[in-house]
């Protein structure tokens, strides 16, 4: 995807680039609007899912043109940190707190299993080991942030990077699909079903989708799952590099050059602690709330249908069989054990 360069934009030079926004917005909102009005005809299946097999019909079926592609960019890159900082103005502090909290024993444990799981299945497949860390720290995080940002540290290919991103993507289009459905056939509680999808699903955009599909509830203690979840990427990573230059041989002197905290850190969550801490002190009146949660709805729906612009589903057939075991056996598992601890850890769900 083409991003604007990182030298030193001009004033003048800020209108070129926000125009070059236009075609692709236009056509994610084009999409979303009409999903937003599917999914109130059929609300079992939901916008996020209509936005996402329409852009993916749009994206494989008609080549987009590269013009979209600044939009397309733009929405799953920022739209989605904004629609996040929205729905934290929903929340409380205290829910935040009690919520994130609460789920940390879930998360640290799926994401040791997601990490040996993959290990053990790869290395049983006899696949690339780098891939198969890729793999397994997607699956463990948030999906392709944490590759893209794992990737450099443990010297990835591009081929590697991308046959991991896409394996990941692939199984976030499944959670989409299936997770609502499981949650209501199981019978699960709103914050049964956010927390299990906030600690299993891969992909932050995805669990905000299916979460918010099966209810608003839901969605609002799996974003603040989700986002303690994400917070993990930091210590993984400099882990990560810490063993990658004792492996090599090298001081701790040069991690730091290879591991960048700022780099890292998801500045975002930040501001959605702000807006939660704004809410909890009445400085948000009403309508702006619930602005902000439908403002923050239709963003994710944009989200997916980006999401689905952006699905090439001749490259997910090149990938191969072993990625997708890999990917397949992990996930599975992590779902079913993050749901057993919930149920465990929360033997009265509210």
């Amino acid at each position: 995807m083409s991003r604007i360069s990182n030298r030193t934009v001009t004033t003048l030079e800020w209108a070129p680039a926000g125009q070059s926004l236009i075609p692709g917005l236009a056509v994610v909102i084009a999409i979303a609007a009409a999903s937003w009005w599917l999914g109130t005809l059929v609300p079992v299946v939901g916008a996020a899912v209509f936005a996402l097999l329409i852009g993916i019909a749009a994206g494989n079926l008609v080549s987009p043109p590269v013009a979209l592609r600044p939009g397309v960019d733009f929405t799953l890159k920022r739209l989605l940190r904004v629609a996040i900082v929205l729905f934290g103005a929903g929340l409380s502090f205290a829910e935040v707190v009690t919520l994130g909290g609460g789920s940390l024993l879930i998360i640290l444990t799926t994401i040791i299993l997601a990490l040996a799981l993959t290990a053990l299945f790869g290395r049983w497949l006899r696949a690339p080991s780098r891939l198969v860390h890729l793999i397994g720290v997607g699956t463990a995080i948030c999906g392709a942030t944490a590759i893209i940002t794992v990737g450099p540290i443990i010297d990835a290919t591009e081929d590697e990077t991308a046959f991991a991103v896409t394996t990941i993507f692939l199984f976030n289009m499944l959670a989409l699909l299936i997770y609502p459905f499981l949650g209501h056939l199981l019978g699960t509680s709103d914050r049964v079903f956010g927390v299990w999808a906030g600690t299993a699903i891969h992909d932050t955009s995805s669990v905000l989708a299916a979460s918010y599909t099966f209810s608003d509830a839901a969605g609002d203690v799996a974003t603040v799952v989700k986002l303690t979840r994400t917070l993990m990427l930091v210590p993984l990573a400099v882990l990560v590099g810490v063993l990658v230059s004792t492996r090599a041989g090298r001081a701790a002197g040069p991690v730091g050059s290879r591991v960048r905290l700022a780099r890292i850190f998801p500045w975002f969550i930040l501001w959605f602690v702000a807006a939660a801490l704004l809410n909890t002190f009445g400085l948000l009146p009403p309508p702006a709330i619930r602005a902000a949660a439908v403002a923050g709805k239709f963003m994710i729906v944009m989200v997916m249908a980006a999401v689905g612009l952006g699905a090439d589903l001749r490259r997910m057939a090149r990938i191969g069989v072993r990625p997708f075991l890999i990917g397949l056996f992990a996930s599975v598992l992590i779902s079913v054990v993050s749901l057993m601890l919930i149920y465990w850890l929360f033997a009265t769900p509210a």
